[in-house]
């Protein structure tokens, strides 16, 4: 049997993709240079201070979005001008965090905040300050391993 070299390079980028999947997925897993400090997050000059301004009243739900049954949402507070994301219809192991980006999601910081469900069906992250930022909210369901993210705001 000849394999034709066309069909060996597509066995390749199916083998580099799934690799790079699974790299990702491990590292998720594992928490590896995924968290940082809530003045890391703040990402302003006032640092912290800018994290504990955040507060989570007058909250509204400015992005939607599903992974599987798990349903995914970009809260955002008008008063201080916050955002922090939250799941819900999840089961414990699942997980949620904030994506933040300062050129509208080219490129971004993040998983921040990430926070699994421990019980019950549902999480958020902490708040963190949305100004001169877009942020988007992300997920992913323990049982299949799937991710998915709002749209940015």
């Amino acid at each position: 049997m000849r394999i034709s070299s066309r069909s060996h390079q597509g066995d390749h980028v199916r083998f580099t993709k799934r690799a790079v999947v699974l790299t990702a997925g491990v590292a998720l897993l594992a928490g590896i240079g995924l968290t940082g400090t809530a003045a890391q997050a703040a990402g302003t000059a006032t640092g912290g201070a800018a994290a504990a301004a955040c507060s989570t009243s007058s909250a509204v739900t400015k992005r939607t979005g599903s992974v599987d049954s798990i349903r995914i949402e970009l809260r955002y507070s008008t008063s201080s001008r916050c955002a922090w994301g939250r799941i819900y219809s999840a089961d414990p192991g699942d997980k949620v965090w904030v994506d933040r980006s300062s050129n509208g999601g080219g490129t971004w910081t993040g998983p921040m905040g990430m926070t699994t469900v421990q019980s019950g069906s549902d999480t958020y992250t902490p708040a963190y300050d949305d100004a001169g930022y877009v942020m988007r909210a992300c997920a992913w369901n323990d049982t299949t391993g799937t991710t998915r993210c709002t749209g940015w705001y």
